[in-house]
């Protein structure tokens, strides 16, 4: 019976040192993988909002240089000897971090990007003069479709990284006055296409 006992004993202490073992090893690899997804999502989130912002300013060169020919009166002008480099500088700037974007983003970020992507274009196209008879519609109607694009990014940014919470889209933009004037009403009423995202 002795014998009995002894192997009993063994089993046991084999069969616990086993199961610690599996548990542990379980517990490790769960952690590795939380630490890598954590360290994946950091490197996502580094790459949308550099691209985001590349994005963001290259519209402002495109509002400031497109406020230049009249299309609208929504941006103070920009020295016009640097403006197409600035202009080129932030493209060269947002194609880099597109390829990073196009690199971690997900199937439904990446093609919300191309969405930003083009909108941002037709913003450029308008301000490097490619459309020779645009007018300001032209330019309402890009720039809202370059908020929008740009909402429908930051959207699907949140979706990939599980932030919690609503978001809100642009809304309608009220030019700046100062109270007590009597500029407001007559402000308030500016196309909305002005302001920047």
């Amino acid at each position: 019976m002795n014998l009995v006992n002894q192997v009993i004993t063994i089993a046991a202490v084999v069969i616990g040192a086993s199961t610690t073992y599996l548990l542990t090893a379980l517990g490790d690899r769960a952690k590795d993988q939380r630490a890598a997804a954590s360290r994946w999502a950091d490197r996502k989130l580094e790459c949308y909002t550099r691209y985001a912002t590349d994005v963001k300013n290259l519209a402002i060169v495109c509002r400031q240089l497109t406020a230049q020919q009249g299309l609208h009166a929504a941006a103070p002008d920009i020295d016009p000897d640097r403006a197409v480099s600035l202009l080129d500088d932030a493209e060269l700037r947002r194609s880099a971090s597109y390829e990073a974007v196009k690199l971690l983003g997900d199937a439904i970020t990446t093609r919300a990007t191309r969405m930003l992507n083009d909108a941002v274009h037709r913003l450029e196209w308008l301000a490097r003069g490619r459309f020779a008879d645009a007018g300001p519609a032209d330019w309402d109607r890009s720039w809202l479709a370059y908020l929008d694009a740009a909402d429908e990014f930051r959207r699907s940014v949140r979706r990939d990284l599980k932030v919690p919470g609503e978001f809100l889209p642009h809304g309608d933009w009220v030019p700046p006055s100062l109270p007590g004037r009597g500029d407001e009403p007559a402000k308030a009423q500016a196309p909305p296409a002005a302001h920047a995202s």
